[in-house]
C-alpha cells in the first residue's frame, strides 16, 4: 500500500492482516513459479538451438527470442520482488497496530546477509547476457563471420 494511502478506519483489522499475510505467501509462490518458467525455458531453448536447428538463421532467431523472453522475466521478476516489499511492510504496520509480530520475527531471525531475490536476478541476468552473446554469434555467423579458434 503506497505511504500517502491508509487503510479505512472502520476495517477489520485481523482480517485485512491475515490476507495481507496471505497475499505476501503468494507472491513467494509466485517468485518461485517464475524462477521455475526461467529454467524450463532456458533449459528448452538452449537444447533447441544447441541440439535440433541447423542453421544459422534459426539459431538467431530463437537466440533473439530467448533474449527478449528473458529480459521480459527479469522485469516481472523486479516488479514482483518491489510488490513484495511493499507487502511485507504493510503487514510490518498492521503488525504494530494488532500487537502481533510475524513479520518482524521472522526477518529478526532469518540469516543475515543478502536478500535470495538478489541471486534470482543475478541468474536471470545471466541468461539476458547469454541470449545477447548467442544473438550476436549466430548473427555474426549468418552475415559471413568466420569464428577461429
Amino acid at each position: 500500500m503506497p505511504k500517502d494511502s491508509q487503510p479505512a478506519p472502520n476495517g477489520n483489522r485481523e482480517v485485512e492482516y491475515e490476507q495481507t499475510i496471505a497475499y505476501v505467501h503468494h507472491m513467494y509462490d509466485t517468485r518461485h513459479h517464475i524462477f521455475q518458467f526461467a529454467v524450463a525455458l532456458n533449459t528448452g531453448l538452449l537444447a533447441a538451438v544447441f541440439q535440433f536447428l541447423t542453421t544459422n538463421g534459426t539459431k538467431l532467431a530463437l537466440s533473439a527470442l530467448g533474449g527478449i523472453v528473458m529480459l521480459a522475466v527479469t522485469l516481472m521478476a523486479k516488479r514482483s520482488w518491489i510488490y513484495l516489499n511493499v507487502l511485507e511492510n504493510y503487514a510490518a504496520e498492521l503488525e504494530k497496530t494488532l500487537g502481533f509480530a510475524l513479520v518482524r520475527t521472522t526477518s529478526q531471525r532469518m540469516p543475515k546477509g543478502m536478500d535470495s531475490t538478489i541471486y534470482l536476478f543475478f541468474i536471470y541476468w545471466i541468461f539476458v547476457v547469454v541470449w545477447l552473446a548467442l544473438s550476436v554469434c549466430y548473427a555474426l555467423l549468418l552475415f559471413g563471420f568466420k569464428f577461429t579458434i
